[in-house]
């Protein structure tokens, strides 16, 4: 008898959603007394891992890989519907699919991207950010998943691309950025570009990474002025972002801790402000932080499973002559 041969999309495994808790309202004062972005500590780990992800995991990836296992059975969607102060009226909802911290590497099996991929576009954003690190060691490994990004480019507003810190890690940084290109994601680095949108328009910028990039605001603001829209792969960029009335950032980097203890905080920590996941708040500003899709160092998740954000993102209510606001727009995204 012949094997039945199953599709991707036959494959794809039904999504698991949960909603986000409202945005945490932040002082601005809290601080970690270690920076997760300089220091001897940190510089150690970044080494370390680049070193294990480069050259001791390929070994042990033909013998033991248990991480896209996992992911098939545990990653989910995490939704939230925003109206951020400063963005722009008259607009339509947005539908918006923020994926990030790919990881694509040793972990990452591409067929397992590519169901979950297939799953999410059928979620119909209207736009799609992919939040920097996109590979693990080295830029090369991007294309082994090219194919399976490339469904995320059907997104009428397109598929957008910022870098993170692991995306300096080995090779040449505008190789991927050319891959990226070459099957329809644009990326925007220290830029900013306006996206049509019904009757309107908004801005879409993306900064580079704050780690291993050279983030440049003066460059990103010099064609369009503040954008509406921020990629950001680093969360503790939000701040800088706030100061320049930017209403909304979305940020990955975190893994919200990626292993986290029952009901506890992250163990691995790799924001200085205590931005670890989710939704938060300062001034008129609003960020999302995804815990992201794949893994480092360790082939595991617990207590943060893997996810992508989607996000609908409406105009601030309007003002009605009683003084009340009204906004009319449901608050289901699916």
């Amino acid at each position: 008898m012949r094997a039945e041969i199953r599709t991707l999309e036959e494959c794809s495994p039904p999504l698991r959603w949960r909603r986000l808790a409202p945005p945490r309202t932040m002082t601005g004062n809290e601080r970690r007394l270690m920076n997760p972005n300089r220091g001897i500590i940190k510089r150690g780990e970044r080494y370390a891992d680049m070193f294990i992800s480069r050259f001791c995991y390929p070994l042990l990836g033909r013998v033991w890989n248990p991480y896209s296992w996992l992911l098939e059975r545990r990653f989910e969607v995490a939704q939230a519907r925003l109206s951020p102060a400063g963005w722009p009226r008259g607009l339509p909802p947005l539908r918006l699919l923020l994926i990030t911290d790919i990881h694509a590497g040793i972990f990452l099996r591409p067929e397992t991207l590519g169901r979950i991929v297939i799953e999410l576009m059928q979620l119909k954003p209207d736009l799609v950010v992919i939040g920097g690190d996109l590979v693990t060691g080295h830029v090369s490994e991007v294309s082994q998943i090219l194919d399976m990004l490339a469904p995320l480019t059907k997104a009428p507003l397109g598929a957008w691309f910022c870098f993170g810190n692991h995306d300096y890690f080995g090779g040449d940084p505008e190789e991927l950025r050319k891959n990226l290109s070459s099957i329809g994601i644009r990326t925007l680095r220290n830029d900013s570009t306006v996206i049509r949108h019904g009757a309107g328009s908004f801005v879409l910028g993306g900064i580079d990474d704050r780690v291993m990039g050279r983030p440049d605001w003066k460059r990103l603001l010099a064609k369009h002025g503040p954008p509406d829209l921020l990629m950001a792969h680093n969360p503790d960029q939000f701040y800088e972002a706030e100061k320049l009335a930017i209403p909304l950032t979305l940020s990955g980097h975190t893994h919200g801790g990626q292993i986290r203890l029952p009901n506890g905080p992250a163990i691995i920590r790799q924001s200085r402000y205590c931005l670890d996941e989710g939704l938060y708040s300062f001034g008129k500003s609003q960020l999302v932080v995804s815990r992201g899709l794949g893994s480092v160092f360790l082939p595991i998740r617990w207590g943060a499973d893997a996810e992508a954000v989607m996000i609908e993102v409406v105009p601030p209510a309007e003002p009605r002559p009683d003084g009340r606001t009204s906004n009319s727009q449901s608050d289901r995204i699916r």
